[in-house]
């Protein structure tokens, strides 16, 4: 039986296996949006503002379940780094993957999820969903199955059911990893491990006192995330831009990634009478200083999946 092979094998066996699995699922969930390119407004309408989860995305777009396995990916690598032995307990603290998590969780939780999409295309979804909760919150569902065995079997029914591979085929896949055997300590590891902390969120008070320039410190980031959010600069040229800063100084500053000269940058312009507009190169050093100090809320207004 599946459950039991998979229970078998190491945590990091599985995880392998899920991602691999994961990402083989992935056209599915793109050629459906490309048929429905609308249908993806059924899913955001299911993130509700008043139910909103701390660091939740405000939207889901379609390459969130790529872009979620390819982060899972690199926490792996780096925890592999860290640990050659133990790498998933060290996932269990990597804050990058937390938002991640927090955004699935937002439709699944709505009672009309079971409603939207096929069953498939939702299946894709739950994998992403099932391997970060197992990485960062807890391992067992509540009909006593691991979630990254869930993963692992809706992987394989997504690849069945669309035809994309066969059974043989996914079972040649599963046995690549057959002889990393699971070792007695690796629940109670998972346990030990120090999970992904939240910051204090700023009060009312803290965002006054922003406003008339006082530095709050309240949620700021770690350099962890600070790293992510230099990646997604260069990768998906993201940038970031802080309204509360232009309101109390006048000047709107934009952090970002210049392709051209292969380095960051602050641009920074007058926007009450326009005297002035430079753009100022930064070294990495000097980029992951200064978004080390901001705020995660303020990141991730800026789109920053953090």
């Amino acid at each position: 039986m599946l459950d039991k092979f998979c229970n078998s094998l190491t945590d990091e066996a599985q995880l392998r296996i899920a991602l691999k699995l994961g990402k083989l699922t992935l056209p599915v969930w793109e050629d459906y949006f490309i048929k429905n390119p609308t249908a993806i407004d059924q899913i955001n309408a299911l993130m509700s503002d008043s139910d909103s989860m701390y660091g939740s995305l405000k939207k889901i777009d379609i390459e969130f379940p790529k872009r979620a396995l390819e982060k899972i990916e690199r926490s792996f690598a780096v925890a592999k780094e860290q640990s050659i032995d133990k790498p998933i307990p060290i996932m269990k603290s990597d804050a990058t993957l937390s938002p991640l998590l927090a955004t699935c969780m937002q439709p699944l939780s709505n009672p009309q999820w079971d409603n939207t999409l096929n069953q498939s295309t939702r299946l894709v979804f739950t994998i992403v969903f099932n391997i970060l909760v197992w990485i960062l919150y807890r391992r067992n569902t509540d009909h006593h199955e691991t979630h990254i065995y869930v993963a692992i079997n809706q992987g394989a029914d997504v690849l069945l059911r669309e035809k994309i591979h066969s059974e043989k085929e996914i079972n040649a896949i599963l046995h690549e990893f057959e002889q990393l055997k699971r070792r007695e300590a690796e629940d109670t590891n998972w346990e030990n491990a120090r999970p992904v902390g939240n910051s204090e969120q700023p009060d009312q008070e803290d965002i006054y006192r922003k406003i008339i320039g006082e530095k709050i410190v309240k949620g700021q980031g770690s350099q962890t995330l600070a790293i992510e959010v230099l990646r997604q600069m260069r990768e998906e040229r993201k940038s970031y831009w802080n309204m509360m800063d232009e309101y109390a100084t006048g000047t709107s500053t934009t952090y970002s990634y210049d392709q051209e000269k292969q380095s960051y940058s602050r641009h920074e312009m007058d926007v009450i009478v326009a005297s002035f507009s430079n753009h100022i190169l930064m070294t990495e050093s000097e980029m992951l200083s200064f978004i080390s100090q901001q705020n995660i809320i303020d990141l991730r207004e800026s789109g920053f999946e953090v």
